[in-house]
């Protein structure tokens, strides 16, 4: 018997060297068994270690984009990575609200590239508690965490979403990623400290937690599991760009 995969979609950026946005989420999608489709959101000019421009890609174009993949398939979840500001991911996200209100949004911050690029330096904040209020998870490292919660002011990213914060770049607890959902806090600590940064591992993550969830398994459990599977693709090779294996 053929086993069904759920159908998940990237809404992100085309990255050349394929570390990163789409085609690592769609690397990820497979891995994990979920059908991936992949809608653009940026055409960038770069490679694993430098981004030098970003051609930004309309909230309309993304949406039309989108438009005829819902029309003939039932979606399971969307992962979100680069957009061109809060207006256009609003925009975005309340169009894919209106066609399936109980779908689940992973939203990848990127605030800054690993190849040296900033994105965005401000949001408005009434526009983030928004589009945070409209999303599922939302999955910033220490320093995208620090810079969302300045952009609030007195409030927490906490308040209005779920958070992954992953712990790569923590200062205190480095490797550790707390998940704060429900009310808890809850601490997944890493297997292994001895890893190998990679290009683009938080759109690795962000689709594998995604590609977890749209199986129908719960929040806790999908970011541990993917804990699990972001370190073993940190550690498949020492260079910048990763390889994409799962052991099922």
């Amino acid at each position: 018997m053929i086993k069904k995969r759920p159908f998940v979609l990237s809404v992100a950026g085309f990255d050349p060297s394929a570390g990163a946005g789409i085609l690592a989420d769609i690397k990820t999608f497979e891995q994990h068994e979920v059908y991936g489709f992949a809608v653009c959101t940026a055409l960038t000019q770069q490679n694993d270690s430098e981004l030098t421009a970003v051609d930004w890609i309309g909230a309309e174009q993304i949406i039309n984009q989108i438009k005829p993949l819902i029309a003939k398939f039932a979606i399971s979840g969307i992962k979100v990575g680069i957009v061109k500001d809060l207006q256009t991911l609003n925009e975005v996200i309340v169009f894919i609200r209106s066609k399936f209100p109980l779908i689940k949004i992973v939203l990848d911050p990127v605030l800054h590239a690993s190849a040296g690029f900033t994105f965005h330096t401000s949001f408005n904040a009434n526009q983030l508690a928004d589009v945070l209020r409209l999303i599922t998870l939302l999955t910033p490292n220490y320093h995208e965490f620090l810079a969302l919660e300045k952009m609030l002011g007195n409030k927490r990213l906490t308040e209005f979403t779920n958070v992954l914060l992953k712990g790569g770049h923590h200062p205190e607890k480095q490797g550790t990623d707390v998940l704060f959902y429900k009310g808890q806090e809850l601490e997944i600590k890493a297997k292994t400290t001895d890893v190998y940064p990679k290009h683009g591992s938080g759109c690795v993550l962000s689709s594998a937690i995604l590609s977890n969830l749209a199986k129908g398994i719960d929040l806790a459990e999908s970011c541990q599991l993917s804990k699990t599977y972001i370190e073993t693709f940190l550690n498949t090779n020492t260079s910048l760009l990763g390889y994409h294996k799962h052991d099922r």
